[in-house]
């Protein structure tokens, strides 16, 4: 439902609301509870509509990176700080619509009490939001930002070699039946751009979490690949080393 727009990812895109409207939002519940001058009905309706936003737009959020990470992958960092988000969004309203009623009664403690609470978990929905956002921003920009002439993972590193018969290793032709035999998890074999690779020991290690790679076995990966890394030669260079024949 939330996958695309425009034939775009729609992640991106919806990812916006919650970074501007729950801060906003936040900030603005603070202000009511701490400064008194600033309660009047008109502020109340504008700041309780932007945290109401801020929870729809946490809810398409997360349901459009789910759907992003099926074909283009999240690392765990970013899908964890995106889940606290969600929840912090959920727990700012709730919490937010009782120091509302409550400020509609006469001054007591539970409603001192609930402002302190406001206050709390709207400075931890802000600094969630900020995290995940970096987290989110690390992901798609650390690879394109890397200078073009670092090492390879044949440089300085053991390159990662799959469990595959020597013999195997040659340069032989594979079918595509012989390809979508192996489609588990614990052996892992996957097509991209005519090549052969075993794929099982990098699910483990994939930056990107263990998703996409899983998600690809037994399968030609050729246009995943070509979405998340083309015209990157580090992946490129790291895909080799598991390159165990050609597609024949």
């Amino acid at each position: 439902m939330f996958d695309t727009v425009n034939g775009l990812p729609a992640h991106p895109l919806f990812i916006h609301i919650v970074v501007v409207m729950l801060p906003l939002s936040a900030m603005g519940m603070i202000a009511l509870v701490v400064i008194p001058q600033f309660r009047g009905k008109v502020q109340k309706y504008f700041v309780a509509t932007g945290v109401l936003i801020s929870v729809a737009g946490a809810f398409i959020a997360k349901q459009s990176g789910a759907a992003l990470a099926q074909t283009r992958g999240v690392t765990d960092e970013h899908h964890d700080w995106g889940n606290r988000t969600f929840y912090l969004a959920i727990a700012l309203a709730l919490i937010s619509a009782l120091w509302l009623w409550l400020d509609t009664k006469p001054k007591s403690v539970a409603r001192t009490v609930t402002g302190i609470l406001v206050v709390l978990i709207s400075l931890a929905a802000v600094i969630s939001t900020f995290l995940t956002g970096d987290s989110g921003a690390k992901q798609v920009w650390t690879d394109r930002a890397s200078v073009p002439s670092a090492p390879s993972m044949t440089e300085g590193a053991e390159t990662p070699q799959s469990a595959v018969d020597p013999e195997v290793a040659a340069e032989s032709a594979i079918t595509v039946d012989d390809v979508a035999e192996h489609a588990t998890s614990d052996d892992c074999w996957s097509i991209i751009n005519g090549d052969i690779y075993d794929l099982t020991g990098w699910i483990s290690e994939h930056p990107g979490g263990s998703g996409p790679i899983e998600s690809i076995c037994g399968l030609d990966a050729t246009q995943a690949f070509s979405n998340q890394h083309g015209g990157q030669s580090e992946p490129e260079s790291e895909l080799a080393g598991f390159k165990i024949g050609i597609l024949g």
